[in-house]
C-alpha cells in the first residue's frame, strides 16, 4: 500500500511533460527508490533511464526495476558512449586521478606549488559544467589527456561526454537522478541537457561528499514542483526526533525543514545487528588498538583494511625506507627526501588525507603498531558473518542496523555552528558554513543508520540529552 505522500509523487510523475523537472525530497529510511519503481510501473508504455550514484546500487536496482527502465552510473554511461566514439585503447590504463609529477615534463617552468594550483583547477573544471576549457592551460592539459600524453582519468570521459554528446538520452521519455544530493556539477549538466522528464530524488541532509566536489543538485535545480516523503520506515520515533532536533536547529534551511515521522509499526523481539560509527579512520585504528584479543571474533570490520591503512602504512614504510612497501597509489612518496619535505609539501598543498595520517605516525602509542593492527583489522574484515560491524560515517550511508553507537570523534556541532563563518585567528582554524553543514549532514546520516536503538558518545549526544 502507497502513502498518500507516494501517491502524490506517482501521479504527478505522470502528469510530466517533456523538460519538465520533478523534485523529491527524501528521508533517511522513506523507500524512494520503491517510489521511482513504482513510478516506472505506472507509466509502462514509457522507457526510463535510471543514473544510480555507483555501481553497487546499479546492481540492486537491476534486480527490483521492471523491463521498461536501464540503469547506469552517470560514469557507466559516459564510459560506453566514449568507447563507442573514441575506441577503448584510451581506457585501458585509467588513473583515479592526475599528480603534480604527472604535468612536469608538460609544465616543466612550475613549481610544485603552481602545479598544485593547476591541478584544483583542473579538478574543478572537470566536475564543473563549463563547456570548454577555462584558459590556456586547462586547454593544454585537454589535449594532452585526450592524445595520450596525460593518463585516462574517469572525470574526463565522463566530461567529454558531458561536452560532446549530442543530443543526450534520445531514447528514453524520463530521467531519473538517484542520490542528487551527491552529484556534481557536470551530472548535473548531462541530467538536465535532454528533452526528458526529469525526476531527481535525494535528501538534501545526506550531501556529505563536499570534500570529493560533490553538491547538493536538490537545492539548486529549479523544478515545476517539489514534493517530499517525510516517512521513515526504517528508524523509530525517538531516533527521528534527536535527528529532527538538530536539522531544526542547525541546518541551513531549518526553518523549511520538514520533520520526520516514523513508519515502523512493529520493533524486533530481538536487537540482531549491532554498528559502531566512527568519524575517521584513526578513530578506527585506536578502536583497534584498544580491542582485546578476545573481541576480534565478535566485531566485522566493514572496509577493506588497505582502505583504512593504506596511507598510514605508506608513511610509515617511507619513513623507514622501505619503497618497495609503499601502496599502489603511494608511489610517488619517494621522490621526498625526508618527512618533513613530506610535511611541508603536504602543508603547501593542503593534503588532508597526508596530514592526518603524518600525525597518527607521530603518536609513539600507535606509530610502531601499525603493521600489528594492520593484521588485526585484516582478520575483522575476514569476519564477514559477524552481526557487530565497525565503520566510518561515509562508509555507513545507504545501511542499517538494528542497533547503533555513535563513536565520540564526531565534533561538537553546538560549538562549531557558534564558531561557524567566524574569522579565523592565527593558529586557529574554525569551519566555514560549508564545512559545518557537511559535518551536520555527517552526523544525521550517522543518526539514522540505527533502527531501533541508539547509543551516541559524542558530544552532540549530550547536548541533545540536556534538552530532553
Amino acid at each position: 500500500m502507497l502513502t498518500a505522500e507516494q501517491q502524490t509523487i506517482v501521479k504527478a510523475a505522470s502528469q510530466l511533460a517533456p523538460r519538465e523537472t520533478l523534485k523529491i525530497e527524501a528521508c533517511a529510511g522513506s523507500g524512494k527508490t520503491s517510489v521511482l519503481i513504482e513510478i516506472a510501473k505506472a507509466n509502462p508504455q514509457a522507457r526510463f533511464l535510471y543514473l544510480a550514484f555507483n555501481r553497487s546500487i546499479v546492481a540492486e536496482a537491476k534486480e527490483r526495476f521492471p523491463q521498461n527502465v536501464k540503469i547506469y552510473t552517470t560514469h557507466g554511461l559516459a564510459y560506453y558512449w566514449y568507447a563507442y566514439t573514441y575506441g577503448t585503447k584510451r581506457l585501458q590504463n585509467i588513473k583515479p586521478t592526475l599528480r603534480i609529477f604527472d604535468l612536469k615534463e608538460i609544465f616543466q617552468t612550475l613549481d610544485n606549488k603552481e602545479l598544485n594550483q593547476l591541478l584544483l583547477r583542473w579538478r574543478a573544471f572537470c566536475c564543473s559544467a563549463a563547456k570548454e576549457p577555462t584558459d590556456e592551460q586547462m586547454a593544454a592539459m585537454f589535449q594532452a589527456v585526450q592524445d595520450g600524453r596525460l593518463p585516462m582519468t574517469h572525470d574526463f570521459y565522463l566530461k567529454c561526454y558531458q561536452l560532446f554528446c549530442k543530443p543526450k538520452f534520445r531514447n528514453y521519455e524520463y530521467v531519473l537522478l538517484d542520490e542528487a544530493q551527491d552529484s556534481n556539477a557536470v551530472t548535473l549538466a548531462v541530467f538536465t541537457d535532454n528533452n526528458c522528464r526529469r525526476i531527481l530524488v535525494g535528501d538534501s541532509h545526506q550531501s556529505i561528499y563536499g570534500f570529493r566536489g560533490s553538491i547538493n543538485a536538490m537545492s539548486i535545480i529549479a523544478a515545476e514542483r517539489t514534493l517530499h516523503l517525510s516517512r521513515s520506515f526504517r528508524t523509530v520515533q525517538p531516533i527521528l526526533d534527536q535527528a529532527n532536533f538538530f536539522l531544526r536547529r542547525f541546518a541551513s534551511d531549518k526553518d523549511s525543514v520538514v520533520p520526520m515521522t516514523s513508519g515502523v509499526l512493529q520493533q524486533s523481539a530481538e536487537k540482531q545487528s549491532f554498528a559502531k560509527i566512527f568519524r575517521t579512520n584513526a578513530a578506527i585504528i585506536s578502536e583497534l588498538d584498544a580491542m582485546a584479543q578476545s573481541q576480534e571474533y565478535s566485531w566485522h570490520l566493514q572496509r577493506p583494511a588497505d582502505a583504512i591503512f593504506s596511507c598510514a602504512l605508506s608513511l610509515l614504510a617511507f619513513k623507514e625506507r622501505r619503497f618497495k612497501d609503499l601502496g599502489p597509489t603511494y608511489g610517488w612518496l619517494k621522490r621526498f627526501q625526508s618527512l618533513e619535505n613530506l610535511e611541508d609539501y603536504a602543508e603547501e598543498c593542503a593534503d588532508v588525507e597526508i596530514l592526518q595520517n603524518l600525525k597518527l605516525l607521530k603518536n609513539p602509542d600507535l606509530g610502531s603498531k601499525l603493521p600489528q593492527l594492520y593484521a588485526k583489522a585484516e582478520r575483522l574484515a575476514a569476519n564477514v558473518q559477524s552481526r557487530c560491524v565497525l565503520t566510518t560515517a561515509h562508509s555507513a550511508k545507504g545501511l542499517e542496523w538494528d542497533n547503533v553507537t555513535l563513536a565520540d570523534d564526531f565534533p561538537d556541532l553546538a560549538e562549531a555552528y557558534e564558531k561557524s563563518g567566524q574569522k579565523k585567528k592565527r593558529g586557529e582554524r574554525s569551519m566555514t558554513l560549508q564545512e559545518f553543514e557537511q559535518e551536520l549532514n555527517l552526523y544525521y546520516v550517522a543518526l539514522t543508520r540505527a533502527k531501533y536503538d541508539l547509543i551516541d558518545l559524542s558530544p552532540n549526544g549530550k547536548y541533545y540529552a540536556s534538552y530532553c
